[in-house]
């Protein structure tokens, strides 16, 4: 296969295959296919929210579907808005010591032309994603991750491309709140730039040279709304956007400017048709389609690549270790599969209290047969377990920094074990009043000691989730996933119940209703 891109520098264009402006040309008719947050979700998986089993999403579902799509696109391009790793342990499969090269090649061979760094790209550390990226067949871009000097880390880009004579310019931003996201030794020597003022400076160049100008974001759909509007009459066109696992059915216009989001887990492709006359978008068409994984099927290459990592991923994960014995999922506030999780980690430390972020508990599960597999699908980050001893006092803060997180939605609750409070929004709705803390089924004691069970991430990320300043921890030497699959495989059988260990206080008075 042969690839071919060009990047504009602050010099002018540079590369093979440069189209030359046709200012007022069209009408052109082009597809830009895209994705975002696939996650490493190569194979199909059951599609949990139906009750007939039906499998969904996966690259060969991807790739069948591309193939068909484009029998009705005259033009097209294909382009992934970010976090490609993380989710399934198939990223962690290394060459030559480098994790994600099946990620690479399995997108490689579905022929993207573009994509964008995501947070969950640094889950491997700086290093290996400094060696993962030229594995890549096609520019992985963001122009917003600077060094200390203010130097773009990765290829900054811009890109264009030429698709049956329109002149397509592609650009690239990640997360605005990167340092929110990122564990601090994984960003260290980096800081983000202003997107806004970034993106202008590329469109100096590259606007007068294009037709069309596509802007790849990662940074969820509240954030690029407030972009586009931001960015009304600067020349970008259309926001590919991620992150925020958004699923747009159609696209939002905003500012001028078209938004779109594919979801996540590869569970859609996005297909937005355009007509640019002029150098102005006239006509669009935006849908998501679905990946049903029944009948579908690619060429040989990627298929000997599909088959030959899935059965890398079954041979070190696949085994058998216990049995579920109810349907868990994921979710912002107290959930069976937190609860459970939170218990498990609680019993291994030996802790008065556990605590786990929900944010990192990424599957739902069905009751029945569990592999290793699925546990580290629900824990796929290498997260350690750590533990560090508090005052009561401390505790009490960590509480009221996720029951205030829950009232603003900041993001989900840390999900607890050993611990029970309830809480109530205040009168104006911005923050919360805790009413009652108990620990062990007794009320909290503001001067005792208590020992914290918790992953290392949230440790480290202590500005977000506990409004603390971490103690010394003890690293109890296991990842999470290491530690539930040493319980189911002592228990068996796993089960939870829904025990009220978070409760929100109705604060809408009764004659309200």
């Amino acid at each position: 296969m042969v690839i071919a891109w060009v990047f504009l520098v602050c010099c002018g264009v540079v590369g093979q295959g440069a189209a030359e402006p046709v200012p007022g040309a069209g009408p052109f008719n082009v597809t830009i296919f895209h994705t975002n947050d696939t996650h490493s979700h190569f194979p199909a998986r059951p599609a949990t929210w139906r009750d007939d089993g039906k499998m969904v999403g996966g690259v060969v579902a991807l790739g069948w579907q591309l193939t068909q799509q484009r029998q009705t696109s005259p033009a097209d391009i294909l382009v992934d808005a970010g976090d490609f790793m993380t989710g399934n342990p198939v990223c962690n499969l290394e060459q030559d010591g480098v994790p994600g090269y099946a990620i690479a090649r399995m997108m490689t061979l579905l022929g993207y032309d573009a994509g964008v760094v995501g947070n969950h790209e640094f889950d491997i550390g700086l290093d290996a994603l400094d060696r993962l990226l030229p594995l890549f067949g096609y520019p992985v871009m963001a122009m917003d991750i600077l060094d200390t000097a203010g130097n773009p880390r990765f290829a900054p880009g811009p890109l264009v491309l030429e698709r049956g004579g329109l002149r397509i310019g592609i650009m690239a931003v990640s997360c605005g709140g990167m340092e929110e996201l990122v564990t601090p030794s994984r960003f260290r020597g980096l800081r983000m730039g202003d997107q806004e003022t970034l993106i202008r400076r590329q469109l100096v160049d590259l606007d007068p040279v294009t037709d069309l100008v596509v802007l790849l974001s990662h940074n969820g759909i509240d954030d690029d709304r407030a972009l586009a509007a931001a960015l009304e009459g600067s020349g970008v066109d259309v926001i590919v956007g991620g992150h925020s696992h958004t699923r747009l059915r159609e696209p939002e216009l905003v500012g001028g400017i078209l938004i779109v989001q594919a979801g996540s887990k590869m569970t859609n492709l996005g297909r937005l048709d355009l007509e640019v006359v002029d150098d102005e978008v006239r006509t669009y068409r935006g849908q998501l389609v679905d990946l049903w994984a029944e009948g579908t099927r690619v060429g040989p290459e990627l298929t000997a690549a599909v088959d030959g990592f899935a059965a890398q991923v079954q041979e070190e994960f696949g085994r058998t270790i216990g049995t579920l014995a109810v349907d868990m999922k994921p979710g912002r506030g107290e959930t069976l599969l937190g609860n459970w999780l939170a218990d498990v980690l609680r019993a291994r430390a030996g802790s008065e209290v556990a605590l786990i972020n929900s944010g990192g508990i990424r599957k739902a599960l069905l009751a029945g047969p569990l592999t290793a597999l699925d546990i580290h699908e629900i824990l796929p980050f290498a997260n350690e377990l750590v533990t560090m001893e508090i005052s009561g006092r401390q505790l009490a803060r960590i509480v009221q920094r996720n029951a205030d997180s829950d009232i603003r939605r900041d993001h989900g609750i840390l999900q607890v074990s050993g611990l029970r409070y309830a809480y109530r929004a205040a009168a104006d709705g911005s923050s919360a009043v805790v009413e009652e803390i108990e620990v062990g089924g007794k009320p909290l004691a503001t001067d005792a000691v208590y020992t914290v069970a918790l992953p290392d991430y949230v440790a480290a990320m202590s500005h977000v989730y506990l409004d603390i300043e971490v103690p010394p921890l003890t690293d109890l030497g296991q990842t999470l996933a290491a530690v539930v699959i040493q319980a189911v495989e002592i228990s068996g059988t796993v089960t939870a119940a829904r025990e009220g260990r978070i409760r929100r206080l109705n604060p809408v008075p009764q004659e309200e209703y």
